[in-house]
Parts: C-alpha cells; structure tokens; sequence
C-alpha cells in the first residue's frame, strides 16, 4: 500500500486536522457543474491518462483526511486503481467500497463517495472507449474543495495537464493510450517509455495481492484471459495489454 503521498502533495504540507469546509447538496450540486475549459483540455490527452488525472487528483482527497478515515480501504482501492491503468484486470471490483455515507460523518463521506463514484464511471467508459471527461473534472473539483490549499492544487492540476497532454496524447487510432505510471504526475518527472516501464514494473512488483481484496487474484485474471504472468511488466508479446 502506498504509505506517503506523493512529493507534490508532501510539499503541499496539508493539514490533518478536521476539514472545516462546508459539504452539503448545494457543494455537491456546484462541484458537478460543467467545467468545459479543464473538460476540453482533458479531452486532449489519452483515456490512461485521464485516468492516471483523475487517481491524482483524488490522492490530494485522501491525503487531506487520511487521519479522519477508519481504515485503508480507500487506499487499498487507490492502489488497485493504479493497477487497473495498466490492466483493467488488475482491479477486481468498486463493489468493494464500504457505504461510507452511513459510517462517517457528512464532510469526510461526502468527498469519498463523490470522488470514488465518479472514478468507478471513468473506469468503466475507460474500458467502454467512451468520453469521461466531465467525471474527471469533478474529481478535481471535489480536490480543489477539500485539499486546503486551492492556490497549489490549481497550479499542480493546471501543469499537469499540460504535461499529460504533452506526453499522453490522444490517438483517436488507439485511444486508451499507453500505460501511464503513478510517478507522471510529479512535476518532476520526465515521461519517456522507458522511464515508464520501469515505474510500472516496480510499482507492480510491490502490490501485495493477498493484502489488497481490491486486487483481481492472478488465477482469476487468467480465468478472465490474462496472458502472460499477471503483477510482471513490461508484458510478454502474446500478453497483449488492452488499447
């Protein structure tokens, strides 16, 4: 399990206290909203890349009130989530996600549920090859609205897709794109083929699926039509990961 944020979000320094922010049906109506400008520059990018832009924005959600949830669920999904950017078969199921509306109050619940429900819809038109953007942007939103440091969320969201953009562009032969690793969304990362699969190999290499249920078991990825050695990248010829 991921255990420190990333370093765009250490250098953040989020606080850990309480959220104080107000959540409410009106925040969650106003965080839906179309946002057509950020939608469009999404739009520019690959569907992995979405994706890998919507996991990054809802690391600034967790990170902010890591230490007011119960548990590593949210986490253990996160983690799985990652996962499932480089194989859909990797991520065994949303279904997994506790009802954190009936267990935690209001202002922790409300940005989980918002932000996880959107992210189970971007995986599923992800793998549909259907536009999501506007579920990625509300993720954002929801991140903007919680992190407590909205200044630096909007200059880390703004850079980053630019640079997402840039390195994951849309190909509308192949729309899915390439797999994009965690490490893309640090501003001091250098994107290349190369330096992603070597994120990928070790972020694989360390998952631990006997301790992450929202992990897909590798016989059943097999049983699903895995090819290869599941948790291994890059994968062999005849593994084919999805485009």
């Amino acid at each position: 399990m991921n255990k420190t944020p990333p370093p765009y979000i250490a250098a953040a320094q989020l606080s850990t206290a309480p959220p104080d922010y107000t959540w409410n049906d009106l925040v969650e109506s106003d965080l839906q909203l179309p946002q057509p400008r950020i939608a469009h520059r999404l739009a520019e990018m690959s569907h992995r890349a979405v994706l890998a832009f919507s996991l990054g924005s809802l690391e600034w959600t967790l990170w902010r009130l890591r230490d007011q949830l119960p548990d590593d669920t949210a986490f253990l999904m996160l983690d799985a989530c990652w996962a499932g950017v480089v194989n859909w078969l990797y991520l065994d199921s949303f279904d997994n996600l506790p009802d954190w509306e009936e267990e935690l109050d209001r202002a922790i619940a409300g940005p989980l549920a918002m932000s996880f429900n959107c992210l189970a819809q971007c995986f599923y038109d992800a793998e549909e090859r259907k536009p999501f953007t506007d579920m990625a942007v509300t993720i954002s939103e929801v991140a903007l609205k919680v992190c407590g440091q909205p200044d630096t969320f909007k200059a880390w969201r703004r850079t980053t897709i630019e640079r997402l953009a840039q390195a994951y562009p849309k190909d509308m032969r192949a729309r899915t794109g390439r797999p994009v690793p965690r490490e893309a969304l640090d501003p001091a990362y250098q994107p290349s083929e190369q330096a992603d699969d070597a994120c990928i190999a070790a972020y694989l290499r360390s998952l631990d699926v006997a301790q992450n249920y929202c992990l897909s078991e590798p016989q059943g990825m097999k049983d699903e039509g895995f090819q290869g050695t599941p948790y291994e990248w890059p994968p062999r010829p005849q593994d084919g990961a999805p485009t």
